[in-house]
């Protein structure tokens, strides 16, 4: 066993000795991690104690029908571990080796991709993309006329296109060539893909975009994309258990089903994403752990690291300050450190990952459901705390006062804004005031005059007087800004 680990890259070898040693012992934290699930929430009260689920409870909570998990630590890869059924038709348990439809995490590592060839002299960043498409004509219009649209905009979503994402076609379904998905032309299902925006203007999400990028690859490195990706990415990382095959190839047969909201079987068990480079990924949660730590090293200048310290800094920074978006990723600072994310939606699936800067922690986690996004937030939130991601998990943190019922009663009553116009009406019920607008809502006392809501956390409700009597006025506050003043009829 040691002869052969010693025979495989750097990179891989750390990754299977974590997970060889992970089959001899039992890591502790995967059970803590199991136990400590913990809402979104944007805010927690002081006084109350903080709700921690269990894992299978939550998946069944939020039907999710599978789940798969790859925790890094230290720089490797420190457990990996798949909950569930990948198909229950089949009774076919989740393992982790199973995949899952990666969904817009796929641009990662089409941007990947694209870096090493700069980094090899073979694209450039900033040349014209039009000075690189061969089979297929850029439809000019006011936006993009004398306008330099290049890979570096296409990669960051600052090329101001159309076409945020795509929804896929059940299998036996007539698949469009990527000519007839760029023209909007049937049997495509989406728009075509054209300048809504002038370049650099603006951050506007565009999956069109990534797919010209395609594009521009097969025109200029190989025409097949599934094939080059295998080469320049996939096969050098050590991701075996990942293919940009659409549809999926017959010889994977550990492969997650689509699942609706309802838990229903999306027909076909899943869509086809011919578009390939924005959505197509079949991948792993181990497979996009080493992908994550090949950017990690790369970021320590490693000599295993996949890019250069260089290229991994240009790939990783935001293109627009008013944008976090940089080239395939998108760059959050939570804390004092900042991570590299990217998550994922197609029909049936649910994904995301993170990778740190600096510290050599991440997680990647695969969901075969609609439902998925938010068993994956609250998975990363338990995985954030039991490892000690500093500040990562962070919700507000505010403590409610108990306000008497005689001051409660003075605030009830209907209340008219004028700028915007609108009618809010305060209640009292079971000892607690709820506020309509639109919808009911409770309103959490901070002070006797202070409240605020769920769905607004960060703004302050506030009842006065406007003659040092009556209360007659409310107001919603962000900060010293008031965004609503109504008054009491």
């Amino acid at each position: 066993m040691l002869k052969k680990i010693i025979l495989i890259p750097f990179l891989m070898s750390s990754v299977l000795i974590s997970l060889y040693a992970q089959t001899k012992k039992i890591n502790p934290k995967i059970v803590q991690v199991e136990n400590n699930l913990l809402t979104d929430a944007e805010i927690v009260f002081v006084d109350s104690p903080v709700t921690k689920f269990n894992i299978i409870d939550r998946m069944k909570f939020y039907k999710v029908s599978s789940v798969s998990i790859a925790v890094i630590n230290k720089g490797q890869i420190e457990w990996a571990k798949a909950y569930g059924m990948a198909d229950t038709a089949e009774k076919r348990k989740a393992d982790i080796n199973t995949v899952y439809q990666a969904a817009s995490v796929t641009k990662s590592i089409n941007a990947l991709c694209i870096m090493k060839l700069v980094q090899d002299g073979k694209l450039s960043l900033d040349k014209d993309l039009r000075n690189y498409l061969k089979s297929w004509t850029f439809p000019e219009n006011e936006f993009s006329t004398g306008k330099t649209i290049t890979l570096r905009n296409l990669l960051s979503h600052t090329a101001g296109l159309s076409t945020s994402g795509f929804m896929g076609y059940s299998k036996g379904s007539a698949i469009p060539s990527i000519n007839d998905i760029l023209d909007g032309k049937p049997p495509a299902n989406s728009e075509a893909v054209k300048s809504v925006l002038a370049p650099n203007t603006a951050f506007k999400y565009s999956g069109g975009g990534i797919l010209i990028t395609r594009k521009i690859l097969q025109d200029n490195i190989n025409s097949n994309y599934d094939s080059l990706l295998k080469q320049v990415v996939l096969k050098p990382l050590g991701m075996n258990n990942s293919s940009f095959s659409q549809p999926l190839n017959p010889k994977w047969k550990n492969f997650a089903v689509a699942y609706n909201r309802d838990m229903k079987e999306i027909n076909g068990k899943y869509n086809i994403y011919p578009e390939q480079a924005p959505d197509g990924l079949w991948t792993t949660a181990t497979d996009l752990a080493k992908f994550i730590i090949s950017i990690e090293q790369s970021l320590k200048n490693s000599p295993s690291g996949f890019l250069n310290n260089s290229t991994a800094n240009e790939m990783l920074k935001p293109v627009l300050d008013s944008s976090d978006a940089a080239l395939g990723f998108f760059i959050k600072k939570k804390g004092g450190e900042y991570y590299f994310t990217h998550s994922g939606a197609n029909v049936g699936f649910r994904s995301d990952y993170y990778g740190s800067f600096l510290t050599g922690t991440g997680v990647a986690i695969l969901t075969n459901s609609d439902n998925g996004q938010s068993l994956i937030n609250e998975i990363i939130n338990s995985i954030s705390t039991i490892y000690g991601w500093k500040g990562f998990y962070d919700p507000e943190r505010k403590k409610l006062v108990e306000v008497p019922d005689t001051i409660l009663d003075k605030y009830v009553g209907e209340y008219y804004s004028d700028n915007p116009s609108l009618k809010i009406t305060i209640t009292k019920k079971n000892g607690e005031l709820e506020l309509t607008a639109r919808r009911p809502e409770r309103m959490y006392a901070t002070g006797y005059n202070n409240f605020f809501l769920l769905s607004s956390p960060s703004q302050n409700c506030v009842f006065s007087s406007s003659d040092n009597n009556t209360i007659d006025i409310f107001e919603v506050r962000q900060g010293e800004t008031v965004l609503i003043k109504a008054k009491k009829k």
